[in-house]
């Protein structure tokens, strides 16, 4: 009965290298939501898109598209800057330069904001370079981070596998037929 062991084994190392990998984070990861499309801020169309969904205390990317609204070609020698101030509550605001080496596409410009406390925040975007300023801005509701989702993802479809797994050697110990040929 060396199975029991082995298969716990299997079962722990599984759970743990798949929980690292479901709290990854960057821009791009977790899910995506577009807050902002061609929405215009001063000579700039901008579109914002978020990251994970739902964002969560210590883990919120912003990605930004910059675009000229004179041109429409999209805009790569801006100086973009990221800002979340609480909305409800009292805390420290944050704001953070957005670059391309951060953003998943090389003409976009991305940055984390660390956001340290859930509730409502003000996320606002300020573009400058040679075609002159813009703004914009929405609202972002950040949650705390729940270990259930991770668990839930995680454990799903290692238990079920595990009980197919245990299915078919209950079903293999208990048929007829192979107990015939094994004695």
């Amino acid at each position: 009965m060396r199975r029991r062991p082995v298969m716990s084994l299997l079962f722990i190392c599984a759970t743990l290298l798949g929980y690292t990998n479901a709290l990854a984070s960057g821009p791009g990861v977790g899910g995506r939501r577009v807050r902002l499309d061609n929405e215009p801020g001063g000579p700039y169309l901008i579109r914002a898109v978020t990251s994970p969904t739902p964002p969560i205390i210590e883990n919120f990317n912003v990605e930004v598209k910059v675009v000229s609204a004179e041109t429409g070609h999209e805009v790569l020698d801006a100086q973009v800057l990221i800002k979340a101030e609480p909305v409800e509550f009292e805390a420290t605001p944050l704001s953070e330069i957005a670059s391309h080496d951060f953003a998943p596409l090389p003409t976009e410009y991305a940055a984390h904001l660390p956001i340290p406390e859930s509730g409502l925040w003000l996320v606002s975007i300020q573009v400058e370079s040679e075609w002159g300023y813009g703004e914009v801005s929405f609202y972002q509701q950040i949650s705390k981070p729940s270990n259930l989702g991770a668990i839930v993802s995680i454990g799903a479809p290692v238990g079920g596998l595990l009980l197919l797994m245990l299915t078919f050697f209950w079903l293999q110990k208990n048929n007829p037929a192979t107990a015939d040929r094994v004695n």
